[in-house]
Parts: C-alpha cells; structure tokens; sequence
C-alpha cells in the first residue's frame, strides 16, 4: 500500500490486576501518540469491566482523519470486544471523541484533553488468564486505511506485575518511482522477474497502427499520438528518476492476413522497427536497449477478436485460424476468403485487420537504483 503521510505514532499501554501505572512519554517524543493508562480489568458480578485514561496528542493528523480503537480480550479459541471509540483529527484543533455512540463511554475529565474510558461485558469463565489488545484502523488520506493491533503483556485478572510496553507501528518501504507505475501498467517489469515472453499474453500492452501496406508511422493515425506520449512519458520519469532506470524494451511488430505471406511478413518486422527508431528519437534509450521481434500475421490477435464477436460464422472462423492447426500461413487466408463466398472475410477486413497492422510495445523492464538493497522506510501514523 502506498501511504501518503509520514506520521510515527506509538501506542504505550500497561496492565494491572485493579490497578496499574501511568505511561509517561518524554516531551521530545510526545508529537503523534496515543497515550493509554490506568488500565484495571475487574471482574464485578457476571460482568467484567474495562477502564482506562487516554490522552490523544495526534497534532499532525489532518482534518477529518481518524483512528479507530476497539479494546479485545481472547484466548487461543475465543475473543470478546469492549465499545469501540475514536479519535477524529480537526484542522488546528484538538483531536476530540467523535459521534454520541463513542462518546457513550468516554468522558473528558479536565481541560488537558484526558478522556475516561469505562465499558462492561458479560464474564465468562474462559476470560480469567486471556489477553488485552487494541485494534486500531487508521483512516488516510484518499480513503486507505491502516489496521494495527497491540497486545498488552500479561494476562487479565491474573498477573500482578505487568511491564509497561512500548508497540512501533512496522513499517513499509517506500516504492520506487518505476514501481509506483508498475502499479499501473502491467507492461513494467523488474528485469529481476525476467521470463521467457509468450506471444500470447499481451495483456495492457501498448500498440500503435499503421495503415495497409505500410510500415510508416504517424501518430495522427488511430488512437496513436495518446499511446506514443505514454510511452515516452514512462520511460523519460522513469530514466530522471533517482531510483529506477529502464534496462530494456521489447517490441512485436504485426501483419493482418490479406495480401502475400512474404510482404507481411517484411512489413511486420519494418513496423517493429519504426517504433523503436520513434522511441530512441523522442528519449534518451540506446537502440541497443531495444529488442526486437518480427510477429509476422497477428493470427493470434485475430483469433481473440473473432472469439470475443458475435460473427455467425465463429465456430467455422476459428477451426481455420485455430494455433494447434498446421498448414502454410497463405492457405489460411486464402481459405478465409473462400469461406461463405467472402462475406466473412470483407466483415474482418473492415472491423477486425486495422487492430491486426501492429508495432506492440509489450514489455518495459526496469530496475531500482541508489539504494535498490537498502531502501529507506518511514512510518503512516
């Protein structure tokens, strides 16, 4: 997850038999916690109640960001909770309890913001010798949400002497700026998790058109200046980044079917090429960062828009272009052609073959920098 705040809060909790310590943190540390103290665990009739003092010094959350703390009690088998109560951070103001539902067990004692908490379950024989915890859910910015849970050693109306603990919330690393487009363009990969391509699996990646019978490549054709400013832009914040760098890019280059097997196939390789002489001339990439593959008839390509249509004459369409079936590439068109007197074939010329005229990046490898094995980590609360 990425987490936009950089905020450290510590959780210190104790536990007592009827009575335990206050927690006092050092002034140099207070910016950012949640102090809990005074904890007593009774246990009065058939009820067991909980209560503690807590002191919210959350001056760096923003407004309307808050933390949620449900007080539980467990065993390897069961679990019970407590009310649950939060803190709700307001803009240049203090942190204060939020809504009547949590403000049901909690009340402020004094001016120096110490809210009292108090709240009473049913008791049950298994809850002597379980343990305390408090779940917090943590709401940031852009609706993500932290969950942290504390335990508080010893067990509950059992142990006398309980140490007071101190919890660090663990931490996460920090992306890089490849891996955070990563997130969004499954073309990006760590040169570290190279694989063999499969020519089948073109899934995000990013094509540009050509017209028939040409490997020319203009961007005002299609939808290919948005692609060609994608991929520029990729790679150029990528490559001035001061933690990734791009390795290496790997290019298809496409045919459709109609015209001769040879032509298409020198035109597949030509298309391939012209967008990586694009790339090289719009970025700082050495040609030698390029590799590139010559797919000659995308018939795979054309199997996919024939499965996902709704032609009367699928079935018949894909026994002809099937992968596991052997025979010469022209045959293959030239029985397409035939099939019902061409009607098929004039359907897929229109619809189906300019998406099949192809120069397809289908990979972009990348690799950290500055660091890559020592990456710095920082805290969300």
């Amino acid at each position: 997850m990425r987490v936009s705040k950089n905020i450290i809060m510590f959780l210190f909790f104790s536990l007592l038999t009827f009575v335990c310590g206050e927690i006092i943190a050092g002034e140099r540390n207070r910016r950012g916690r949640l102090s809990i103290s005074n904890i007593q665990i009774q246990n009065i009739g058939d009820s067991i109640r909980l209560c503690f003092d807590c002191i919210p010094d959350l001056t760096m959350l923003k407004k309307k960001e808050r933390i949620i703390v449900t007080p539980v009690i467990f065993d390897s088998i069961r679990q019970t909770t407590f009310s649950s109560f939060a803190i709700v951070g307001k803009k240049e103001k203090t942190a204060f309890i939020r809504s009547v539902d949590y403000q049901t067990n909690m009340k402020i004692t004094d001016d120096s913001g110490l809210f009292a908490y108090k709240a009473a379950i049913k008791y049950a024989d298994w809850m002597k010798g379980s343990t305390l915890a408090f779940n917090t859910v943590t709401k940031l910015c852009a609706k993500r949400f932290v969950q942290e849970t504390v335990y508080v050693k010893g067990k509950v109306l059992q142990d006398p002497d309980i140490k007071i603990v101190e919890i660090v919330k663990a931490v996460e690393p920090v992306l890089s700026t490849a891996e955070k487009l990563a997130l969004d363009y499954t073309f990006l990969i760590p040169v570290s998790q190279r694989i063999d391509f499969d020519k089948t699996n073109r899934k995000d990646a990013v094509s540009v058109l050509f017209c028939p019978g040409s490997s020319i490549l203009s961007s005002d054709y299609q939808n290919n200046g948005k692609n060609l400013d994608l991929l520029v832009s990729i790679i150029d914040e990528i490559n001035r980044s001061s933690d990734s760098r791009i390795t290496d890019i790997l290019i298809i280059g496409y045919a459709s079917p109609e015209g001769r097997y040879r032509l298409n196939l020198d035109f597949a390789e030509k298309r391939a090429i012209a967008l990586r002489d694009y790339l090289v001339q719009e970025t700082d990439m050495p040609v030698e960062s390029f590799k590139v593959i010559n797919g000659g008839i995308d018939w795979q390509g054309l199997y996919q828009l024939v499965n996902e249509s709704d032609m009367v004459e699928k079935e018949e369409i894909l026994k002809i272009i099937a992968p596991s079936v052997i025979g010469e590439e022209q045959v293959r068109n030239d029985k397409l052609i035939h099939l019902r007197d061409g009607v098929p074939y004039r359907y897929m010329l229109k619809n189906f073959f300019p998406q099949l005229r192809s120069s397809t990046c289908v990979r972009i490898f990348y690799k950290n920098v500055d660091g890559e094995n020592d990456k710095s980590f920082y805290n969300c609360l």
